[in-house]
């Protein structure tokens, strides 16, 4: 069995975010703490602390897993794009050394960085307290988020985002149509195409349908750029279904 620590470094996309540095529980059972900072705001960088592993390979991907619970928990409730960590170094050593016996294996990894637009600061108390609860309401669906915020592309986000709501809502349109009128009743509708007179879509709904069917005298370019205008909305609502359906 080992100790060890893990570090790991994350690229914050698009709007930054920086906090300084802090240590939590993160009450997972065989971690000691994790340390925590976003000095810059363009990324976040992590120590996790392992108390008891069975190997070194066991110990970086137990690391992993809990670092990425982490990363989707701040890109979730402060509403910034994550990327992947990278595991930038890692050190473990014996339980139960043998005396006389130095044995200590450390490993450093290259990566690279970028810069963010604008950057929010966060007091280390507010993460910190999200951070060592146990569970949070919609956890499980946090990495769909997360995922959805790495996007390539505002139509890429839009669609996955959406999808999200259908995952949410077992695939059923209409009630994505109910959840997102009860929660902003102003939202934009117009006829849907290929229904009954009176039959209504929202904006999201529909920019995701041209994307997605067939339908005549629609410009994609424009559906695109739509789509782009409309993302803080359905990113808005995303995270309020998610909130809803622990």
């Amino acid at each position: 069995m080992f100790k060890g620590t893990v570090n790991f470094q994350a690229r914050i996309k698009g709007n930054g975010l920086s906090f300084p540095s802090f240590e939590f529980n993160p009450n997972e059972a065989g971690v000691d703490k994790v340390e925590i900072e976003a000095p810059n705001g363009d990324e976040i960088r992590t120590t996790i602390h392992l108390a008891s592993v069975a190997s070194h390979d066991s110990g970086r991907a137990f690391a992993t897993k809990v670092n990425t619970t982490v990363l989707n928990r701040i890109a979730f409730h402060h509403n910034v794009a994550i990327e992947n960590a990278r595991i930038t170094g890692d050190q473990f050593s014996p339980l139960n050394p043998q005396p006389g016996v130095l044995a200590v294996a450390a490993g450093a990894y290259a990566l690279t960085g970028g810069a963010a637009r604008m950057v929010v600061g966060i007091p280390s108390a507010q993460l910190k307290s999200m951070l060592e609860k146990a569970s949070l309401p919609g956890e499980d669906k946090y990495g769909f988020f997360r995922s959805a915020r790495q996007s390539m592309s505002p139509v890429e986000e839009f669609m996955h985002l959406y999808n999200i709501l259908l995952i949410i809502y077992t695939d059923s349109q209409a009630d994505v149509e109910r959840f997102i009128v009860s929660e902003d009743p102003a939202v934009s509708r117009t006829q849907h195409p290929l229904k009954a007179p009176g039959v209504m879509e929202t904006v999201y709904t529909r920019l995701r349908n041209e994307l997605g069917h067939k339908r005549p005298g629609v410009s994609l370019d424009n559906t695109k750029s739509e789509m782009a205008n409309q993302l803080g909305g359905l990113i808005a609502l995303t995270k309020r279904a998610i909130d809803l359906h622990p």
